[in-house]
Protein backbone atom coordinates (compact mmCIF):
# COMPACT_ATOMS: atom_id res chain seq x y z
CA UNK A 1 0.00 0.00 0.00
CA UNK A 2 1.18 3.38 -0.81
CA UNK A 3 0.89 6.20 1.62
CA UNK A 4 0.99 9.76 0.54
CA UNK A 5 1.84 12.56 3.17
CA UNK A 6 0.44 16.26 3.15
CA UNK A 7 2.36 19.10 3.80
CA UNK A 8 0.74 21.43 7.12
CA UNK A 9 2.72 25.27 7.53
CA UNK A 10 2.50 27.37 11.25
CA UNK A 11 2.97 31.38 9.73
CA UNK A 12 3.01 33.31 11.89
CA UNK A 13 3.70 31.47 15.21
CA UNK A 14 1.50 32.36 17.75
CA UNK A 15 2.79 31.71 21.09
CA UNK A 16 -0.40 31.72 23.07
CA UNK A 17 -1.24 28.79 21.33
CA UNK A 18 1.92 26.41 22.46
CA UNK A 19 1.75 24.47 25.87
CA UNK A 20 4.52 24.11 28.24
CA UNK A 21 7.28 22.28 28.12
CA UNK A 22 6.92 18.66 30.03
CA UNK A 23 9.68 17.73 32.63
CA UNK A 24 12.19 15.59 31.18
CA UNK A 25 12.54 17.45 28.19
CA UNK A 26 16.35 16.95 26.32
CA UNK A 27 17.69 17.04 23.11
CA UNK A 28 18.03 13.47 21.61
CA UNK A 29 21.83 11.72 21.34
CA UNK A 30 23.66 8.82 19.97
CA UNK A 31 22.93 6.94 22.84
CA UNK A 32 18.78 7.02 22.51
CA UNK A 33 19.39 4.92 19.07
CA UNK A 34 18.06 1.94 20.39
CA UNK A 35 15.78 3.70 22.25
CA UNK A 36 14.06 5.18 19.81
CA UNK A 37 13.53 2.46 17.48
CA UNK A 38 11.96 0.43 20.04
CA UNK A 39 9.59 3.22 21.02
CA UNK A 40 9.00 4.31 16.89
CA UNK A 41 8.00 0.74 16.40
CA UNK A 42 5.39 0.64 19.39
CA UNK A 43 4.22 4.01 18.91
CA UNK A 44 3.31 3.34 15.14
CA UNK A 45 2.61 -0.29 15.66
CA UNK A 46 -1.57 -0.85 14.36
CA UNK A 47 -1.14 2.67 13.01
CA UNK A 48 -1.35 4.32 9.56
CA UNK A 49 2.24 4.90 9.69
CA UNK A 50 2.57 0.99 10.38
CA UNK A 51 4.59 -0.82 7.71
CA UNK A 52 5.69 -4.12 9.47
CA UNK A 53 9.24 -2.45 10.47
CA UNK A 54 11.57 -4.30 11.66
CA UNK A 55 14.24 -3.48 14.47
CA UNK A 56 16.60 -2.79 11.99
CA UNK A 57 14.19 -0.68 9.71
CA UNK A 58 13.50 1.15 12.95
CA UNK A 59 17.20 2.12 13.78
CA UNK A 60 18.26 2.88 10.10
CA UNK A 61 15.16 5.47 10.76
CA UNK A 62 16.25 6.55 13.64
CA UNK A 63 20.03 7.26 12.24
CA UNK A 64 18.51 9.34 9.48
CA UNK A 65 16.45 11.39 12.09
CA UNK A 66 19.89 11.77 14.22
CA UNK A 67 21.27 12.90 11.15
CA UNK A 68 20.04 15.42 10.28
CA UNK A 69 18.11 16.74 13.50
CA UNK A 70 18.12 20.24 14.70
CA UNK A 71 20.10 20.76 17.46
CA UNK A 72 18.57 22.16 20.06
CA UNK A 73 15.22 22.18 18.13
CA UNK A 74 14.65 18.36 18.28
CA UNK A 75 14.23 16.69 21.75
CA UNK A 76 13.32 13.80 23.38
CA UNK A 77 11.07 13.55 26.65
CA UNK A 78 12.55 10.80 29.00
CA UNK A 79 10.23 9.24 32.14
CA UNK A 80 12.95 7.35 34.82
CA UNK A 81 14.79 4.28 32.40
CA UNK A 82 12.69 4.69 28.96
CA UNK A 83 11.50 7.26 26.37
CA UNK A 84 8.30 8.08 25.82
CA UNK A 85 8.03 10.95 23.10
CA UNK A 86 10.00 12.81 20.63
CA UNK A 87 10.05 15.66 18.36
CA UNK A 88 12.57 15.94 15.50
CA UNK A 89 13.37 19.03 13.18
CA UNK A 90 14.81 19.07 10.34
CA UNK A 91 15.55 21.63 7.16
CA UNK A 92 14.21 21.03 3.59
CA UNK A 93 15.24 23.71 0.94
CA UNK A 94 15.71 26.12 3.72
CA UNK A 95 12.56 25.28 5.71
CA UNK A 96 12.21 24.53 9.17
CA UNK A 97 9.92 21.13 9.63
CA UNK A 98 8.85 18.69 12.74
CA UNK A 99 8.69 15.40 11.63
CA UNK A 100 8.55 12.82 13.15
CA UNK A 101 6.47 13.18 15.99
CA UNK A 102 6.81 9.89 18.34
CA UNK A 103 4.84 9.17 21.44
CA UNK A 104 4.44 6.02 23.23
CA UNK A 105 1.09 4.23 22.84
CA UNK A 106 0.45 4.36 26.46
CA UNK A 107 1.16 7.86 26.88
CA UNK A 108 -1.25 8.93 23.96
CA UNK A 109 -4.35 10.92 24.77
CA UNK A 110 -2.43 12.95 28.14
CA UNK A 111 -1.76 16.15 25.99
CA UNK A 112 2.20 15.06 25.41
CA UNK A 113 2.37 15.22 21.43
CA UNK A 114 1.16 18.85 21.66
CA UNK A 115 3.65 19.04 24.29
CA UNK A 116 6.33 18.28 22.66
CA UNK A 117 5.42 20.01 19.19
CA UNK A 118 4.93 23.24 21.15
CA UNK A 119 8.55 22.98 22.97
CA UNK A 120 10.03 22.49 19.18
CA UNK A 121 8.51 25.51 17.78
CA UNK A 122 9.22 27.73 21.30
CA UNK A 123 12.63 26.65 20.25
CA UNK A 124 12.24 27.60 16.92
CA UNK A 125 10.84 31.35 17.53
CA UNK A 126 13.72 31.56 20.33
CA UNK A 127 15.80 31.16 17.69
CA UNK A 128 14.22 34.00 15.38
CA UNK A 129 12.48 31.26 13.00
CA UNK A 130 8.71 32.32 12.05
CA UNK A 131 7.43 29.62 10.21
CA UNK A 132 7.14 26.26 10.55
CA UNK A 133 6.05 23.11 8.99
CA UNK A 134 5.17 19.41 9.13
CA UNK A 135 4.43 16.58 6.81
CA UNK A 136 1.79 13.81 8.05
CA UNK A 137 0.54 11.38 6.56
CA UNK A 138 -3.02 11.38 5.05
CA UNK A 139 -5.28 9.91 7.21
CA UNK A 140 -3.44 10.07 10.75
CA UNK A 141 -6.24 11.91 12.40
CA UNK A 142 -4.28 12.32 15.59
CA UNK A 143 -1.41 14.00 14.26
CA UNK A 144 -3.84 15.99 11.66
CA UNK A 145 -5.81 17.18 15.57
CA UNK A 146 -2.62 17.32 17.13
CA UNK A 147 -1.18 19.99 14.37
CA UNK A 148 -4.54 21.86 13.87
CA UNK A 149 -4.81 22.37 17.64
CA UNK A 150 -1.46 24.13 17.43
CA UNK A 151 -2.65 26.25 14.31
CA UNK A 152 -1.01 24.65 11.31
CA UNK A 153 -3.00 24.35 8.22
CA UNK A 154 -2.58 21.60 5.23
CA UNK A 155 -1.36 23.65 2.25
CA UNK A 156 -1.13 20.79 -0.32
CA UNK A 157 0.34 17.12 -0.96
CA UNK A 158 3.85 16.08 0.06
Amino acid sequence: MTRTRSEYRLTPIDPSRLRAAPVGLRPPAVADRRPLAELVLAAYRGTIDDEGETLDDALEAVDVWLGHAIAPHSLVLEEPGRLIAASFVVTVDDRHYIDPVIVAAPAKQRGIGVAMVSSSIRSLLDAGVHEVGATITDGNVSSERLFASLGFTRVGAW
